[in-house]
């Protein structure tokens, strides 16, 4: 079974969809969708790997129940279930989803556990189905199996009285699977599957059940019947319905349906000549006549008492030929399809116990090549109009519909042209027909056509002149109505023949061009004209191409006189050919021939000189005396132009190399006709396939993520407006159902008017790259121990939040701090005290929102941010949970030192509308509930303290917002990694920007050295890209340019140098080997830190920072912050240089 981990949440509203992702993303991979149409696309391509669905019912462009139902209708619900999450609580909406197909409804507002949970049976439930269901089918298999035997032992009996007769039974299952299965590919309208097929195969064995009830002397007479003994023997087929009809209590009605069908009708015959019931055509069922074929083609093959075995081929010849009664001419056509699987089932299975079937010598066959049936009958159908010599038009007299199935003159060429087939005769009557009266009666050629079908007539022939601009001359047509299937009166379809007629028809045999004396053509324009158009030549039209007549012009071209090419090519066109070419040249043409007299192909041809020539041939398809057909060619040299186009090429190819090794995309936006096309690895990585007939939204907007569509709209208009370059990073889901991110950058293409037409993209994925810049972001925001947000992030994203709020809108902020911390650190160690504060801060997690800001800025202190308050109530019931979490926190093992907290409260607006407000009355509200005495929590009341109290009031923690909690040093590593990320994000220059950063991580850490050693693209050597020295600190950067890794002992010895994590520490180089500590110490190294640069898990190069003036042991907050910045400054070395590929790549693709 397919690992089933994603859920698709279907909402249109944004808010909805990030709770819930939230909520489930730690457990699934999750797709996402914010209308009906989205979601069905999703579903459609990843329904192997959805465990459930998430849906609203209210939505644009398609709502839930319109999923529901499309889901229902591609039986898409048994695959997986559906959650209905909606607001609507009607009793109505609900029994509607219910029917629909919901497993579960959920109603909004919901609280995230519940939902979690209730996800969670879901999925589970319908796993175990799934699983019970395999199972289940299975051990249906095994049954049928068994039932198969057991059915074939008892047809055998039945037919022969006994078991040992042989393969019989086995054999006609065999041949109706076999025939089935290729009616099926090529008739879908027979409408069988592989359930279908497998049923009436399994069922075939019934056959002949009614056998049981022939007297011996009859079935196993050795010569012919009599009429009495055989109008006994065609009662079996009754017999044996009357049998299966008494076993309708087994309850497999699908089974004995096929069954019956099959014993009462195979012995029908489509011209309505077989028994019991006379039935025709169409009105035999199709599995009686499968089965008739196969058991006529066995009966043929095998020994009986009354004949020997015929072989193979003598049987399929007595088939096909009507000898054994008149079959479907469909099934027949697949007949031959599967002769060979016959032939081969016949000898597999032959019966052991008589002679084997005689088996004739096999004749290599004409064709090399097996066609399709359809195919085969319209190549026939094609052959015969093209010896015809005439224009053929197929049409529906009723509606009009037409198509002109074969053009065999450009006289006929109107006929293509109009709304229906009315219209499209009268254009061809006013263009080409020279007889007014006709001229007249082509406004009346509908009339004449119900009348046509009125009278039942068969078909209908009338003439008349037709001006030719090809011959420049009138011409006799000859205009034919055929009535298609005659034999159905509701038949509406006819075949228009034209066929252009001429008193004195043009000889082939004198094909010869006249002299110029007949034509009347002076020599000299002659000649120009002959050299401007080319090798003139006629050619009989077979394998070799054979000329009718060598001209001096074809002979001029390839430096050969008329009676060498006679001599040396036998006049045969292919062997003037490039070898390789001519075998391709006859597919074309032959192809091109089968739809119409017009060819065109482009071969080499080898010159006298040896050099190669490439020629483009034009030819006409023409009828000569006798039947015979002849190709008017016209070769022109196109050498010049063809090299340019292989130079061409070859740069197309080189370019498809590089964007092969980059796996990036290129993409093309077609603006006037909003059209998007992609290269071809975009299916393989994101398996939609996109033809270049949608827009960029219609293609991509089910697979990006709804969060990224407003990127995606962003770069259109820009593009648009006419910018010229535009770039956004968007996350679209892989062939796997997973969101990866990528990044567009778009070059619009302009005319000459400056206006844009058309833009080139290239899509980047830089998932990769992404997440662990996202990784490094979030451990920058995240506080170390309890992995909530630190106080720094935590007040930029309330500051944000208080921004966006509406004056109407409520929020609280929470303080709240650990009473008698530093006791229980004291007393249990600091070590428990740090799991401690881990498992208060998981308590404050699970009680408050994922969209809840909950940070720790301090040691024992801990802020949170709740919006959209509806009233006090609701945060006293927070604040009581908070304390009695607190109090169960570790209660057990703290002693006398009870665990509990304090708490301060404020609101927003009524308390604070800025964020320093916020937190100063939070904060004077939790020095007011210490005094309390602690373990409460306080409302922030605005107070007056009495003046002459002798002491002025200033709250212990409240003249200050930032409560520094931290050591220097990771205060230090923690600003350091915060300036860094802006740096990051805000700069548009990577250059400067990792400059930048190793000044800054140079000067804040007191260092010597920070550099940059990037890899060679063979791995072999090293060069120092960046660097930047401490004052007084010699730059070395020059000395160590493709730098052999062989002078570090070996590019292998120097990555053992660092750890598991990537990270080469040494506080003093006189711990290395000698070598190591020559090369170093020459650069007055003592102590040296390096983090590895990995670009798709390939050490690349690597990061360092040297101290020159004494030896350093680096403490754990600076080695988690070199790490970090290692990191950080990998990430951006890797996107520059991925930059720099594209830019080149572009640049190569311009230059082009």
């Amino acid at each position: 079974m397919t690992q089933k981990d994603t859920i698709i949440i279907v909402d249109d509203q944004e808010l909805n969809r990030v709770i819930l992702r939230n909520v489930l993303e730690d457990e699934y991979n999750l797709l996402e969708a914010e209308n009906g149409e989205q979601a069905l696309v999703l579903a459609g391509q990843y329904h192997d790997q959805v465990a459930v669905m998430l849906l609203d019912l209210i939505m644009p462009v398609k709502d839930g129940y319109e999923v529901l139902r499309a889901l229902n209708e591609n039986n898409m619900l048994s695959k997986f279930p559906v959650i209905v999450i909606t607001a609507e609580d009607s009793a109505e909406n609900e029994v509607r989803a219910f029917d629909l197909g919901a497993s579960d409804i959920i109603m909004k507002p919901f609280e995230p556990y519940v939902v979690r949970r209730r996800v969670q049976n879901v999925v589970e439930l319908n796993l175990r189905k799934l699983h019970q269901q395999e199972i289940i089918e299975a051990q249906a298999q095994k049954l049928l199996e068994s039932n198969s035997i057991m059915i074939d032992a008892l047809s055998s009996i039945i037919e022969y009285r006994s078991v040992e007769t042989g393969q019989h039974i086995h054999r006609i299952r065999l041949f109706t699977k076999t025939l089935l299965t290729d009616v099926a590919r090529v008739y879908p309208e027979f409408g069988l599957n592989d359930h279908k097929i497998s049923m009436i195969s399994s069922a075939s064995s019934m056959h002949d059940i009614g056998k049981i009830a022939i007297p011996d002397q009859i079935l196993n007479k050795p010569g012919k019947l009599t009429e009495h003994e055989y109008e006994i023997m065609k009662t079996h087929t009754t017999k044996g319905c009357e049998m299966l009809e008494s076993l309708d209590r087994m309850g497999d009605r699908e089974y004995l349906m096929y069954a019956y069908n099959i014993c009462r009708y195979h012995h029908e015959r489509w011209d309505g000549r077989g028994y019991p019931d006379g039935l025709k055509g169409d009105a035999i069922p199709v599995c009686a006549q499968v089965v008739g074929i196969a058991d006529c083609y066995d009966a043929l093959t095998s020994d009986r008492a009354y004949k020997k075995a015929f072989p193979p081929e003598k049987a399929y010849n007595m088939i096909l030929n009507g000898e054994c009664g008149v079959f479907s001419p469909k099934l027949l056509e697949c007949l031959k399809n599967v002769q060979d699987e016959f032939t081969r089932l016949t000898r597999e299975y032959s019966d052991h116990g008589g002679e084997k079937t005689v088996f004739e010598p096999k004749q290599p066959r004409l064709s090399f090549q097996k066609e399709d049936t359809a195919a085969m009958a319209q190549y026939k159908y094609f052959t015969l109009l093209r010896y015809m010599d005439a224009t053929v038009v197929e049409m529906d007299c009723v509606q009009g519909l037409y198509h002109v199935v074969y053009l065999a003159d450009p006289v006929f060429e109107p006929l293509k042209k109009g709304g229906n087939y009315w219209e499209a005769y009268a254009g061809f009557a006013v263009s080409n027909i020279r007889d007014d009266e006709n001229v007249r009666e082509a406004s009346h050629i509908r009339q004449h056509m119900a009348d046509f079908f009125k009278e039942g007539r068969l078909s209908s022939s009338r003439g008349y002149q037709v001006y030719s601009e090809k011959d420049q001359c009138l011409r006799y047509c000859e205009e034919t109505w055929l009535r298609i299937d005659t034999e159905n009166p509701l038949q509406s379809g006819i075949m228009v023949i034209f066929r252009l007629l001429d008193d004195n028809p043009r000889l082939v045999s004198h094909m010869e061009s006249p002299s110029e004396k007949e034509i009347g053509v002076d020599r000299k324009l002659l000649a120009q004209a002959r050299s401007l158009l080319g090798a003139i030549h006629t050619c009989r039209y077979d394998q070799w191409f054979t000329l009718v007549n060598v001209r001096w012009e074809l002979a001029n071209m390839l430096g050969y006189t008329v009676r060498e090419i006679n001599e040396k090519f036998h006049d045969r066109l292919t062997e003037m050919m490039y070898p390789a070419d001519v075998e391709k040249v006859r597919r074309q043409i032959s192809r091109q021939l089968k739809r119409g007299r017009v060819s065109e192909a482009e071969f080499r041809m080898v010159q006298k000189s040896g050099e190669i020539l490439w020629v483009l041939s034009k030819g006409h398809l023409i009828l000569g005396d006798g039947g015979d057909m002849y190709l008017q060619c016209t070769l022109v040299d196109i050498t010049r132009s063809r090299k340019k186009q292989e130079e061409l090429q070859k740069m197309a190819e080189q370019h498809q190399i590089i964007l092969d090794q980059s796996n990036d995309i290129i993409m093309e936006w077609d603006m006037i006709k909003d059209t998007l096309s992609c290269s071809s690895n975009w299916e393989k990585k994101y398996g939609q396939p996109i033809n270049g007939q949608l827009s960029p939204r219609q293609c991509l907007t089910s697979h990006i993520h709804p969060d990224d569509l407003i990127h995606l709209s962003a770069l259109e208009d820009s593009l648009k407006s006419g910018e010229s370059f535009a770039k956004i990073e968007l996350r679209i889901a892989d062939v796997t159902g997973r969101y990866r991110w990528s990044q567009l950058r778009a070059t619009a293409l302009k005319n000459e008017d400056g206006r844009p037409y058309k833009a080139v993209g290239l899509l980047a994925d830089i998932d990769d790259q992404k997440r662990a810049t996202q990784h490094l972001q979030e451990e920058a925001q995240r506080d170390g121990l309890t992995r909530l947000y630190n106080k720094t992030i935590s007040r930029q994203m309330i500051e944000t939040l208080l921004n966006d709020m509406a004056a109407e809108e409520k929020a609280v902020m929470f303080i709240i701090d650990m009473d008698n911390f530093k006791a229980i650190n004291d007393t249990c160690g600091h070590m428990f005290g740090d799991i401690v504060l881990q498992e208060f801060s998981g308590d404050l997690v699970k009680l408050f929102r994922s969209d809840d800001v909950i940070a720790r800025i301090g040691g024992d202190e801990f802020m949170v941010f709740m919006k959209n308050i509806p009233d006090e109530s609701i945060v006293k019931a927070r604040a009581k949970r908070i304390i009695k979490a607190a109090s169960r926190t570790f209660k057990d093992n703290t002693g006398a030192l009870k665990p509990s907290c304090s708490i301060g409260i404020a609101f927003y607006p009524k308390d604070g509308k800025n964020y320093e407000e916020l937190f100063r009355r939070s904060d004077e509200a939790l020095y007011d509930a210490k005094s309390q005495g602690k373990n409460t929590y306080v409302l922030y009341r605005r107070k007056r303290r009495p003046k002459d109290a002798g002491i002025c009031y200033v709250p212990v923690r409240g003249a200050k917002t930032q409560i520094e909690t931290q050591d220097p040093p990771e205060k230090l590593c923690s600003s350091m990694l915060e300036s860094m990320l802006d740096c990051f994000y805000n700069s548009t220059d990577d250059v400067q920007c990792i400059k930048n950063v190793m000044a800054e991580l140079g000067q804040q850490m007191d260092l010597s050295r920070v550099y940059i050693f990037e890899d060679s693209l063979d791995h072999t050597s090293v060069t120092n890209t960046f660097e930047w020295c401490g004052r007084g600190i010699q730059p070395k950067k020059r000395s160590f340019s493709d730098y052999s890794y062989d002078r570090f002992g070996g590019r292998e010895h120097y990555m053992a140098l660092f750890n598991d994590e990537g990270s080469f520490i040494c506080p003093d180089i006189q711990m290395l080997p000698e070598y190591y500590h020559t090369l170093l110490a020459g650069g007055d190294i003592k102590s040296v830190f390096q983090c590895a640069i990995y670009d798709q898990g390939v050490f690349s190069g690597f990061i360092g920072f040297d101290d020159c003036r004494h030896t350093r042991f680096w403490t754990p907050q600076q080695i988690e912050a070199f790490s970090t910045a290692g990191k950080l400054l990998s990430v951006c070395v890797l996107r520059m240089r991925m930059k720099d590929k594209i830019d080149r790549i572009e640049k190569e693709r311009k230059e082009k």
